[in-house]
């Protein structure tokens, strides 16, 4: 058989061979490149089959991953299980552990040059890693044991990383890992208790606003949930539908003279009235808005306990998803280890031995952020050394800790620190402003974490699990807890800090002393529930309690909003008896609590928009059943209708930077719930207009035109294309994901699924920057249901390897996607023929 064109090149070849050789290297050349590279990353795979010798072994370990990936460790001893623990986490998640270290240290700028210098900084300044060296050096801990195998499980991590088989991640960057050690895993412990973001921010954010904003009241902007009722963990847990009301909770709801109370805050606090203070204060926010963090701490969650008497099994229930940040790897590594004496399947921070979330036979526990204020800002009068404290001048305390450069000599680094805390300001390029302390009870407090998970692993009991979290100072988190004896408790832990004065919504004056924090909330007075007799408990996040707390009054705290509780609280309140599977896919529900409300307000207005497409876009949302499906229309119209409508009441009074920045926070989803209802608020006006004065009405219409020419824009011309899957996305970004070229081979995604912000399946974009791809979300779900504890499920984001050379690298992605639970294999039956089986044995000279 002829091929004329392969003869015509075969000619041309030989007339010029330099020229015809040069196009074909450069053809071939992307297929070479593709070849080399995957056959480094193959060389690179995890051996997760074999024997392995250790000197430091003392018994036989056995580390069998089952067909998703998850190991299942079992030991004669503590020690040795903590070593294959150590070394089996290394082999899928080392480059991660490598960033999660040098997140707590603030050493990023060591591997990825000086456009993470300003990151480190502000890492630093955290003092990070002065408190977990404190910590870490103590000559008395309050569990030794817990060091011991933290140690144990470090030591495993140093054998894996001896052996110099590192993921690929390490070769583009041109480095090898030095040895882990307990600051390491320390600091970073403490890193995931900070969300700095929210006040910093937030505090900044509304002292620039009350300058700025002369005829609008700025408090409707953060107003917390000062306008919410029915929606506070211990007084709205729903009842039965054959319980006339929950007796064990009082349902009283504040009225508006306790809201006006609550708004009447001393004026003993800093209002910068002055341009230079406000722009210094601008330069904070941008500085914290553009740290570049590979790796964010925890921000939300859902968890709900489901009693025996409302169980379909007979059991207690526990169903928990914490979200965090989407990420490539995830947040949690999820494995099984046992030993004499000791077993738990849980979910562990990369870099430390112990589960913060985890099950057995006995007890399951789960955990959400309480958000309770632990974090103020202080504006202090510094002088040299020295700062202004109660009138007097007293010197600064000073902790040197040099920045680490990829390449070039350490820069030498300094933090002052104030009786409040460490001076945030003073290495923020172009701060001009009076300089700013950063006061976190983490400083203030012992924190004993690290023997906190050691001790919640080892309890029996709810009440053991409850006295060992209670020793925690920072952060707030929201415990529930379930047992095989049908008891369900929630605790929350993390210590309320009380004012002496002020507002801590705004900077504070620190100079005075009058707005110091003098005191901590109890934590035995910390709010509680044990098994109420409405048999159901639920926390997302929501605001603690409506009621004074002993000695501190209404607790203050970044709340976020209330939809998911009310969805949850509203749905688990409809019938008396409740399954697994029932549990399970209320994980995945994705219904907006809010928008019926919403749109019974906005329709009526609506009626009169004008153009074809907004009538359509009207028809469309008329049509909606409050989900946000693939095929979801309404979700689609919805979220963009809901944000335009924000933009078009805000953004002339913030301008485009500061709107953004409003955005990362929790607080315009309460304020936005707020003003919408409030048909005579201010912010309806659009400034921008001159003679005109805007009516709720009016901006509502334009927003529902702005929302269809948006969608004809950005998603199709076609209506009938305006589906959720063609605006929303989910993914989750490799921190090399920003390489040319082979940067995108790491993330996983973007890909198309259901969930949106505030439903239960909780998958947060960024609203305000016009960002429809989800960056947080559950980090994992999991429904334990002691009537059935073998059938118990639960779900990973992606999987559990981060290593791009492993089978289980991106292996769950679609099951997280498609709201696919799979069973968790406990018993040891269920796990022994797994496919890959590595065997740790004594070294004997």
């Amino acid at each position: 058989m002829n091929f004329p064109i392969l003869d015509s090149i075969s000619k041309q070849f030989k007339k010029h061979p330099f020229v015809y050789g040069g196009v074909v290297f450069i053809l071939a050349l992307p297929v070479l490149l593709h070849f080399i590279f995957w056959g480094l990353v193959a060389s690179k795979a995890p051996e997760y089959n074999g024997l392995k010798k250790h000197p430091f072994i003392k018994t036989n370990v056995t580390v069998i991953r089952d067909a998703n990936g998850i190991p299942h460790i079992d030991a004669g001893d503590s020690l040795s299980a903590y070593f294959a623990l150590g070394y089996t986490i290394a082999q899928d998640r080392l480059f991660q552990m490598e960033l999660q270290r040098r997140i707590g240290r603030g050493d990023l700028t060591e591997l990825f040059g000086d456009k993470l210098l300003e990151s480190d900084k502000f890492l630093k300044s955290l003092l990070l890693k002065k408190t977990a060296e404190e910590y870490a050096n103590s000559e008395k801990h309050l569990y030794p044991g817990a060091w011991e195998e933290l140690d144990a499980f470090l030591t495993g991590v140093n054998a894996f990383v001896e052996e110099g088989n590192f993921p690929i991640e390490y070769t583009i960057l041109g480095t090898k890992p030095r040895p882990f050690n307990r600051i390491d895993a320390i600091s970073f412990l403490f890193y995931m208790g900070f969300s700095f973001a929210e006040g910093i921010k937030t505090d900044s954010l509304y002292t620039i606003l009350e300058s700025e904003l002369k005829d609008r009241n700025v408090h409707e902007l953060f107003p917390r949930y000062d306008l919410e009722k029915g929606a506070t963990i211990l007084e709205s847990q729903p009842g039965s539908p054959k319980l006339s009301s929950n007796s064990d909770s009082d349902r009283t709801l504040r009225n508006d003279s306790t809201w006006k109370a609550r708004s009447e805050y001393s004026t003993n606090n800093i209002s910068p009235q002055s341009g230079t203070d406000t722009i210094a204060l601008r330069r904070l926010i941008d500085e914290v808005s553009n740290l570049i963090l590979p790796i964010e701490p925890l921000e939300g969650s859902n968890s709900w306990l489901i009693a025996p008497s409302r169980s379909a099994s007979g059991g207690a229930i526990l169903a928990n998803d914490p979200h965090i940040a989407l990420s490539n790897p995830g947040a949690w590594y999820e494995a099984h280890i046992r030993f004499p004496g000791y077993e738990n399947y849980g979910y562990f921070l990369s870099i430390l031995p112990f589960p913060l979330i985890a099950h057995n036979k006995d007890k399951a526990w789960g955990l959400t952020m309480l958000e309770q204020d632990d974090v103020n800002l202080y504006s202090e009068i510094v002088s040299g050394d020295k700062v202004m404290e109660k009138g007097k001048w007293v010197p600064l305390q000073t902790y040197s800790d040099p920045i680490l450069v990829k390449g070039k000599d350490p820069i030498p680094f300094e933090i002052k620190i104030s009786s409040h805390g460490p001076i945030i300001t003073e290495h923020i390029k172009g701060y001009m402003g009076k300089p700013v302390s950063l006061y976190w009870a983490h400083h203030h407090l012992p924190n004993p974490l690290l023997d906190v998970i050691y001790q919640m692993g080892r309890s029996t009991s709810f009440r053991e699990l409850d006295s060992a979290s209670s020793l925690i100072g920072a952060p707030g988190l929201n415990f529930s807890y379930a047992d095989s004896k049908g008891n369900i408790a929630y605790y929350s832990v993390g210590r309320f800090p009380i004012l002496k004065s002020g507002n801590s919504r705004k900077i504070l004056d620190g100079s005075t002393g009058e707005n110091d924090v003098i005191g901590y909330l109890p934590s035995s007075q910390n709010p509680k529930i044990i098994n109420p007799k409405n048999g159901i408990i639920i926390t997302a996040n929501n605001m603690v309690t409506s009621q004074k707390l002993p000695g501190l009054g209404y607790p203050e705290g970044n709340w976020q909003p209330r939809d998911r509780f009310l969805r949850l609280a509203d749905v688990l309140g409809r019938q008396d008896k409740w399954t697994l599977e029932d549990m399970a896919s209320l994980q995945t529900d994705t219904v907006s609590s809010f928008a019926p409300r919403y749109l019974e307000i906005a329709l009526p207005s609506l009626e009169k928009v004008k153009s074809r497409s907004a009538k359509q876009a009207l028809g469309i949302l008329k049509a909606w059943n409050f989900e946000h499906d693939l095929n979801s229309q309404g979700g689609a119209v919805y979220d963009v209708f809901f944000y335009l409508a924000l933009k078009n009441i805000v953004i002339d009074e913030l301008g485009e930077d500061k709107f953004k920045l409003y955005g990362d926070f929790a607080e315009y989803w309460n304020a936005y719930r707020g003003i919408i209802q409030n048909p005579d608020s201010k912010f309806w006006d659009d400034q921008n207009t001159k003679n005109t004065i805007e009516t709720r009405e009016d901006i509502l219409i334009r927003s529902l035109e702005d929302t269809a020419s948006y969608l004809e824009e950005h998603v199709s011309r076609s209506p009938s294309l305006w589906r959720w899957k063609n605006l929303y996305k989910i993914k989750h970004p490799h921190p090399l994901g920003v390489i040319p070229l082979i940067g995108k081979i790491f993330d996983i995604g973007p890909l198309p699924g259901p969930g949106g912000a505030e439903v239960v399946n909780n998958l947060k974009y960024k609203l305000m920057k016009e960002d429809w791809t989800a960056t947080s979300g559950p980090s994992k779900r999991r429904v334990i249901d002691y009537g059935r504890f073998d059938e118990s499920v639960t779900q990973l984001p992606i999987g559990n390897s981060g290593n791009l050379g492993s089978p289980f690298y991106g292996n769950l992605v679609k099951d997280y996607i498609n709201g696919v639970h799979r069973k968790i294999l406990f018993s040891e039956k269920s796990y022994s023929e797994g496919k890959y089986r590595l065997e740790f044995k004594p070294f004997l000279k």
